[in-house]
Protein backbone atom coordinates (compact mmCIF):
# COMPACT_ATOMS: atom_id res chain seq x y z
CA UNK A 1 0.00 0.00 0.00
CA UNK A 2 1.43 3.57 -0.89
CA UNK A 3 0.34 6.82 -0.58
CA UNK A 4 0.32 9.57 -3.72
CA UNK A 5 0.23 13.34 -3.21
CA UNK A 6 -3.60 13.06 -4.31
CA UNK A 7 -4.69 11.02 -1.48
CA UNK A 8 -2.49 12.68 1.32
CA UNK A 9 -4.31 16.25 0.22
CA UNK A 10 -7.16 14.50 0.03
CA UNK A 11 -6.70 13.37 3.96
CA UNK A 12 -5.82 16.94 4.18
CA UNK A 13 -9.42 18.46 2.80
CA UNK A 14 -11.00 16.01 4.97
CA UNK A 15 -8.59 17.11 8.60
CA UNK A 16 -9.29 20.73 7.22
CA UNK A 17 -13.37 20.40 6.55
CA UNK A 18 -13.89 18.71 9.98
CA UNK A 19 -11.73 21.36 11.56
CA UNK A 20 -13.68 24.08 10.79
CA UNK A 21 -16.98 22.41 11.79
CA UNK A 22 -14.90 21.93 15.89
CA UNK A 23 -15.50 25.93 16.83
CA UNK A 24 -19.68 26.15 15.89
CA UNK A 25 -19.99 22.67 17.32
CA UNK A 26 -18.00 23.42 20.58
CA UNK A 27 -19.92 27.14 21.05
CA UNK A 28 -23.12 24.85 20.94
CA UNK A 29 -22.91 23.60 24.13
CA UNK A 30 -21.81 20.07 22.87
CA UNK A 31 -18.27 18.64 23.68
CA UNK A 32 -15.27 16.96 21.79
CA UNK A 33 -16.72 13.47 22.17
CA UNK A 34 -19.84 14.42 20.03
CA UNK A 35 -17.69 16.10 17.76
CA UNK A 36 -15.21 13.22 17.07
CA UNK A 37 -18.85 10.89 16.79
CA UNK A 38 -19.83 13.26 14.08
CA UNK A 39 -16.48 12.86 12.81
CA UNK A 40 -16.41 9.41 12.53
CA UNK A 41 -19.59 8.97 11.22
CA UNK A 42 -19.55 11.15 8.41
CA UNK A 43 -15.92 10.24 6.81
CA UNK A 44 -16.54 6.58 7.40
CA UNK A 45 -20.18 6.61 5.46
CA UNK A 46 -18.88 9.21 3.09
CA UNK A 47 -15.97 7.27 2.17
CA UNK A 48 -17.55 4.28 1.85
CA UNK A 49 -20.26 5.60 -0.87
CA UNK A 50 -17.45 7.21 -2.21
CA UNK A 51 -16.70 3.56 -3.04
CA UNK A 52 -19.41 2.10 -3.74
CA UNK A 53 -20.83 5.36 -6.37
CA UNK A 54 -17.57 4.61 -8.18
CA UNK A 55 -17.81 0.68 -8.41
CA UNK A 56 -21.26 -0.38 -8.78
CA UNK A 57 -22.07 1.46 -11.85
CA UNK A 58 -18.75 0.63 -13.67
CA UNK A 59 -19.65 -3.04 -13.27
CA UNK A 60 -23.61 -2.51 -13.97
CA UNK A 61 -22.90 -0.65 -17.54
CA UNK A 62 -20.18 -3.03 -18.09
CA UNK A 63 -22.50 -5.73 -17.28
CA UNK A 64 -25.17 -4.46 -19.87
CA UNK A 65 -22.88 -3.24 -22.00
CA UNK A 66 -21.11 -6.58 -22.91
CA UNK A 67 -24.61 -8.20 -23.24
CA UNK A 68 -25.38 -4.78 -25.87
CA UNK A 69 -28.58 -3.49 -23.66
CA UNK A 70 -26.35 -0.63 -23.15
CA UNK A 71 -24.34 1.73 -25.71
CA UNK A 72 -20.32 0.47 -25.10
CA UNK A 73 -18.79 0.94 -21.94
CA UNK A 74 -14.99 0.51 -21.14
CA UNK A 75 -15.23 -0.60 -17.78
CA UNK A 76 -12.50 -0.70 -15.52
CA UNK A 77 -13.07 -3.83 -13.55
CA UNK A 78 -15.14 -6.39 -16.77
CA UNK A 79 -12.72 -5.39 -20.10
CA UNK A 80 -9.70 -4.17 -18.36
CA UNK A 81 -9.26 -6.07 -15.55
CA UNK A 82 -11.03 -8.93 -16.01
CA UNK A 83 -12.80 -9.63 -13.06
CA UNK A 84 -14.88 -7.74 -10.89
CA UNK A 85 -12.74 -9.25 -7.36
CA UNK A 86 -10.19 -6.06 -7.57
CA UNK A 87 -13.46 -4.01 -6.98
CA UNK A 88 -12.94 -4.63 -3.07
CA UNK A 89 -9.66 -3.30 -3.14
CA UNK A 90 -10.59 -0.51 -1.85
CA UNK A 91 -6.79 0.59 -0.98
CA UNK A 92 -5.90 0.80 -4.76
CA UNK A 93 -8.20 3.62 -5.23
CA UNK A 94 -11.66 4.42 -7.27
CA UNK A 95 -14.11 7.02 -5.68
CA UNK A 96 -16.82 8.97 -6.93
CA UNK A 97 -17.92 12.10 -5.50
CA UNK A 98 -21.32 11.45 -6.59
CA UNK A 99 -21.37 9.16 -3.24
CA UNK A 100 -19.28 11.04 -1.07
CA UNK A 101 -21.86 13.76 -0.37
CA UNK A 102 -24.78 11.36 0.18
CA UNK A 103 -22.56 9.39 2.35
CA UNK A 104 -21.46 12.24 4.28
CA UNK A 105 -24.91 13.17 4.51
CA UNK A 106 -26.23 10.23 5.81
CA UNK A 107 -23.19 9.98 7.98
CA UNK A 108 -23.93 13.43 9.69
CA UNK A 109 -27.54 11.96 10.15
CA UNK A 110 -26.57 8.85 12.13
CA UNK A 111 -24.15 11.27 13.84
CA UNK A 112 -27.18 13.21 15.06
CA UNK A 113 -29.31 10.09 16.51
CA UNK A 114 -26.02 9.52 18.03
CA UNK A 115 -25.43 12.19 19.77
CA UNK A 116 -29.19 13.09 20.41
CA UNK A 117 -28.18 16.66 18.90
CA UNK A 118 -31.12 18.86 17.34
CA UNK A 119 -31.81 17.57 14.07
CA UNK A 120 -30.35 18.98 10.98
CA UNK A 121 -27.14 20.29 13.79
CA UNK A 122 -24.87 18.43 12.19
CA UNK A 123 -25.71 18.51 8.71
CA UNK A 124 -25.64 22.20 8.59
CA UNK A 125 -21.72 22.04 9.99
CA UNK A 126 -20.87 19.91 6.99
CA UNK A 127 -22.16 23.06 4.78
CA UNK A 128 -19.18 23.90 5.81
CA UNK A 129 -16.95 21.13 5.64
CA UNK A 130 -17.85 20.14 2.49
CA UNK A 131 -16.86 23.02 0.23
CA UNK A 132 -13.41 23.28 2.06
CA UNK A 133 -13.04 19.40 1.17
CA UNK A 134 -14.28 20.15 -2.45
CA UNK A 135 -12.18 22.87 -2.79
CA UNK A 136 -9.03 20.84 -1.86
CA UNK A 137 -9.69 17.51 -3.74
CA UNK A 138 -10.39 19.90 -6.63
CA UNK A 139 -7.21 21.36 -7.17
CA UNK A 140 -5.72 17.85 -5.72
CA UNK A 141 -6.79 16.44 -9.05
CA UNK A 142 -4.88 19.40 -11.11
CA UNK A 143 -6.58 19.45 -13.98
CA UNK A 144 -7.76 22.84 -15.55
CA UNK A 145 -11.84 22.31 -14.89
CA UNK A 146 -11.15 20.95 -11.92
CA UNK A 147 -9.71 24.27 -10.56
CA UNK A 148 -13.27 25.85 -11.43
CA UNK A 149 -15.31 23.55 -9.40
CA UNK A 150 -12.54 24.23 -6.76
CA UNK A 151 -13.22 28.26 -7.18
CA UNK A 152 -16.83 27.15 -6.67
CA UNK A 153 -16.35 25.20 -3.43
CA UNK A 154 -14.35 28.49 -2.04
CA UNK A 155 -17.11 30.94 -3.34
CA UNK A 156 -20.06 28.37 -1.90
CA UNK A 157 -17.91 28.35 1.54
CA UNK A 158 -17.94 32.11 1.75
CA UNK A 159 -21.75 32.42 1.21
CA UNK A 160 -22.13 29.65 3.72
CA UNK A 161 -19.64 31.34 6.21
CA UNK A 162 -22.34 34.34 6.00
CA UNK A 163 -25.33 31.88 6.61
CA UNK A 164 -23.84 30.88 9.63
CA UNK A 165 -23.22 34.07 11.02
CA UNK A 166 -26.44 35.13 9.97
CA UNK A 167 -27.96 32.12 11.54
CA UNK A 168 -26.27 32.63 14.93
CA UNK A 169 -27.41 30.30 17.71
CA UNK A 170 -30.31 28.83 16.42
CA UNK A 171 -31.38 25.31 15.08
CA UNK A 172 -31.55 26.01 11.09
CA UNK A 173 -32.58 21.97 11.46
CA UNK A 174 -30.49 21.40 8.40
CA UNK A 175 -31.54 24.11 6.25
CA UNK A 176 -28.42 25.90 5.83
CA UNK A 177 -27.08 22.04 4.07
CA UNK A 178 -29.89 22.27 1.45
CA UNK A 179 -28.68 25.63 0.34
CA UNK A 180 -25.30 24.08 0.25
CA UNK A 181 -26.51 21.79 -2.33
CA UNK A 182 -28.70 24.30 -4.57
CA UNK A 183 -25.75 26.59 -4.89
CA UNK A 184 -22.96 24.58 -5.27
CA UNK A 185 -24.64 21.13 -6.93
CA UNK A 186 -26.43 22.77 -9.61
CA UNK A 187 -23.43 25.09 -10.94
CA UNK A 188 -21.20 22.07 -10.68
CA UNK A 189 -23.33 19.98 -12.58
CA UNK A 190 -23.08 22.33 -15.82
CA UNK A 191 -19.39 22.61 -14.80
CA UNK A 192 -19.54 19.13 -15.17
CA UNK A 193 -20.62 19.32 -18.43
CA UNK A 194 -17.86 20.30 -19.99
CA UNK A 195 -15.79 17.07 -19.30
CA UNK A 196 -15.13 14.68 -21.77
CA UNK A 197 -14.68 10.89 -20.14
CA UNK A 198 -14.77 7.94 -21.37
CA UNK A 199 -16.23 5.82 -18.48
CA UNK A 200 -19.05 6.04 -15.67
CA UNK A 201 -21.66 7.23 -18.48
CA UNK A 202 -25.43 6.96 -17.71
CA UNK A 203 -26.24 7.54 -20.93
CA UNK A 204 -24.90 9.25 -24.57
CA UNK A 205 -21.96 11.41 -22.64
CA UNK A 206 -23.72 12.64 -19.57
CA UNK A 207 -21.75 10.97 -16.28
CA UNK A 208 -22.86 9.53 -13.39
CA UNK A 209 -21.47 12.71 -11.19
CA UNK A 210 -23.39 15.41 -13.39
CA UNK A 211 -26.53 13.36 -13.25
CA UNK A 212 -25.68 13.12 -9.16
CA UNK A 213 -24.86 16.65 -8.81
CA UNK A 214 -28.25 17.60 -10.40
CA UNK A 215 -30.37 15.64 -8.51
CA UNK A 216 -28.90 16.34 -5.20
CA UNK A 217 -29.26 20.05 -6.42
CA UNK A 218 -33.25 19.37 -7.12
CA UNK A 219 -33.90 17.29 -3.48
CA UNK A 220 -34.09 20.90 -1.55
CA UNK A 221 -36.62 22.13 -3.53
CA UNK A 222 -38.77 19.01 -2.95
CA UNK A 223 -38.24 19.33 1.13
CA UNK A 224 -39.06 22.95 0.74
CA UNK A 225 -42.10 22.21 -0.80
CA UNK A 226 -43.54 19.68 2.02
CA UNK A 227 -42.78 22.63 4.55
CA UNK A 228 -44.32 25.41 2.32
CA UNK A 229 -47.41 22.98 2.19
CA UNK A 230 -47.62 22.66 5.51
CA UNK A 231 -48.20 26.25 6.38
CA UNK A 232 -50.90 28.79 7.13
CA UNK A 233 -51.04 29.95 4.03
CA UNK A 234 -54.35 29.89 2.38
CA UNK A 235 -54.95 26.73 -0.02
CA UNK A 236 -55.73 28.08 -3.08
CA UNK A 237 -52.63 30.20 -3.08
CA UNK A 238 -50.19 27.60 -1.80
CA UNK A 239 -51.07 25.14 -4.10
CA UNK A 240 -51.10 27.78 -7.45
CA UNK A 241 -47.44 28.78 -6.62
CA UNK A 242 -46.16 25.08 -5.77
CA UNK A 243 -47.73 24.17 -9.28
CA UNK A 244 -46.58 26.88 -10.97
CA UNK A 245 -43.18 26.90 -9.48
CA UNK A 246 -42.27 23.28 -10.13
CA UNK A 247 -43.90 23.61 -13.83
CA UNK A 248 -40.94 25.73 -14.47
CA UNK A 249 -38.16 23.57 -13.21
CA UNK A 250 -39.67 20.58 -14.67
CA UNK A 251 -39.50 22.85 -18.04
CA UNK A 252 -35.88 24.03 -17.00
CA UNK A 253 -35.26 20.20 -16.55
CA UNK A 254 -36.72 19.24 -19.70
CA UNK A 255 -35.08 21.98 -21.58
CA UNK A 256 -31.41 21.07 -20.35
CA UNK A 257 -31.90 17.57 -20.76
CA UNK A 258 -32.70 18.77 -24.66
CA UNK A 259 -30.01 20.72 -24.76
CA UNK A 260 -27.12 18.06 -23.57
CA UNK A 261 -28.09 16.29 -26.46
CA UNK A 262 -27.55 18.66 -28.94
CA UNK A 263 -23.80 19.04 -27.84
CA UNK A 264 -22.35 16.91 -30.49
CA UNK A 265 -23.35 18.77 -33.19
CA UNK A 266 -21.27 21.67 -34.64
CA UNK A 267 -19.30 24.49 -32.21
CA UNK A 268 -22.14 26.99 -32.29
CA UNK A 269 -25.20 24.52 -31.43
CA UNK A 270 -22.62 23.33 -28.69
CA UNK A 271 -22.07 26.75 -26.92
CA UNK A 272 -25.73 27.76 -27.65
CA UNK A 273 -26.19 24.39 -25.62
CA UNK A 274 -24.08 25.62 -23.00
CA UNK A 275 -25.70 28.61 -22.41
CA UNK A 276 -28.98 27.30 -21.91
CA UNK A 277 -28.05 24.56 -19.51
CA UNK A 278 -26.52 27.59 -17.44
CA UNK A 279 -29.67 29.52 -17.83
CA UNK A 280 -31.97 26.43 -16.84
CA UNK A 281 -29.82 25.35 -13.93
CA UNK A 282 -29.76 29.27 -12.95
CA UNK A 283 -33.68 28.92 -12.86
CA UNK A 284 -34.20 25.96 -11.48
CA UNK A 285 -31.89 27.69 -8.38
CA UNK A 286 -33.98 30.87 -8.44
CA UNK A 287 -37.15 28.94 -7.69
CA UNK A 288 -36.04 26.70 -5.82
CA UNK A 289 -35.05 29.54 -3.23
CA UNK A 290 -38.49 31.36 -3.86
CA UNK A 291 -39.84 28.08 -2.55
CA UNK A 292 -37.58 28.27 0.38
CA UNK A 293 -38.56 32.12 1.20
CA UNK A 294 -42.43 31.01 0.92
CA UNK A 295 -41.79 28.21 3.30
CA UNK A 296 -39.96 29.71 6.05
CA UNK A 297 -42.34 33.27 5.28
CA UNK A 298 -44.81 34.30 7.45
CA UNK A 299 -47.28 32.15 8.55
CA UNK A 300 -44.26 29.56 9.06
CA UNK A 301 -41.97 28.93 12.58
CA UNK A 302 -38.56 29.27 11.06
CA UNK A 303 -35.59 30.63 12.47
CA UNK A 304 -35.73 33.44 9.38
CA UNK A 305 -36.86 33.71 5.42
Amino acid sequence: MSFTTYGLLCMAGVLAGLAITLPGTLRRGRGRDTWVRFAFCTVLCGWVCARLAYVVPDLIMGILSKHDILMEHNSVYIDHIGSAVPALFFWEGGYALAGMIPGAILGAKIAEKWTGVPRGFFRDRLSLALPVFLAVERLAEGEALYRYEALLAIAVLCVMIVLHVRARERDTEGDLLRIFLVIFCLPFAWIESFRALTGHMVIHFVNVTQVAAALMGLMPAVRWSIRFRRGSMPRSRKLTLLLGGWAVILAMVGLAVFCIFGMEKDWVARNLAYVLIAVSLAVIGAVSLAIRHFAFGKGNQAYGA
